[in-house]
């Protein structure tokens, strides 16, 4: 696997930008709250699921989870497609998984199928701590906290996946992936996998891991395009080299943006920027 040799696109250097990195923290709770009301008025039709769960729960879309915990699963979630007249969308609002477990070398607390293929997966207000066996290897422990295969898209907003010890915190094959005030914290091998080119966009983020190495892994790194917005890595605004690691090229397009995507109508109009709230 090569060494990411990173372009640093900055759309416009300067100390408006720096700034916005070292600003005070958002308003998260209000913009939350923002996202948790578009998904309950666009996805108003679909069943709702409540209630704390031990083991598989197999979820088919549309629908809404919310208020609900789930612990000592192999696969947590299962999302599954379903009527082909309905949008594949399923949302996550106010759901903690912890305490996860398996027989065999593989896990997930969320995961979509490549037999279900297009499921957008919104996530508001999510907390894993699956407390999986420390990472040794792809033969043994092969455990992710999200595993997105053939997704349409992502996302997050005021997601916290802590004390990350397996493989990938995130796995994401998703066309898209946005992520917002999105936190992952601990020695785990990948906090973020992401398969396809993008853009991706990671907003008022933090991504750590103890002991330094890749904090962001991409398929292919000549195709790759990140869109940062006043987020850390280890502490620090900017992704340096040993925080990616490519499968493939070398050369990802990395701007680091001076104005939140948010407000511009890159991202998708479920985030909302609140700004100053009383």
């Amino acid at each position: 696997m090569t060494r990411a040799r990173l372009t640093l696109l900055a759309l416009i250097l300067s100390v408006a930008g720096a700034a916005a990195q070292d600003s005070d923290p958002q308003p998260v709770a209000c913009e939350t709250a923002a996202m948790r009301d578009w998904l309950f008025a666009n996805l108003s039709a679909a069943p709702v699921l409540s209630g704390a769960f031990e083991g598989r729960v197999e979820v088919t879309a549309p629908a809404i989870v919310t208020n609900a915990e789930l612990t000592r699963a192999r696969i947590g979630f299962s999302l599954r497609r379903g009527d082909e007249t309905e949008a594949p969308r399923i949302a996550f609002v106010g759901v903690t998984i912890n305490d996860m477990r398996s027989h065999d070398r593989y896990g997930a607390g969320i995961k979509t199928h490549r037999k279900d293929p297009g499921i957008t997966l919104f996530l508001a207000d999510v907390t894993l701590r699956p407390g999986w066996p420390g990472w040794v290897s792809y033969d043994k422990t092969n455990y992710d906290g999200l595993t997105l295969d053939a997704a349409a898209a992502l996302y997050a907003q005021a997601v916290t996946i802590s004390d990350w010890n397996a493989d990938a915190a995130i796995d994401s094959k998703a066309d898209v992936t946005q992520l917002v005030h999105v936190t992952i914290s601990g020695p785990g091998h990948r906090p973020l996998r992401l398969w396809r080119p993008g853009p991706h966009y990671i907003v008022h983020s933090n991504i750590s891991k103890p002991g330094g190495g890749a904090l962001i892994w991409l398929r292919d790194c000549d195709r790759a395009q990140l869109r940062i917005f006043a987020s850390r890595f280890n502490g620090v605004p900017r992704l340096s080299s040993e925080h990616v690691s490519c499968e493939a090229g070398s050369d990802p397009s990395i701007a680091y943006l001076s104005e939140d995507p948010r407000t511009t109508g890159e991202m998708h109009p479920v985030f909302a920027a609140c700004g100053d709230v009383e």
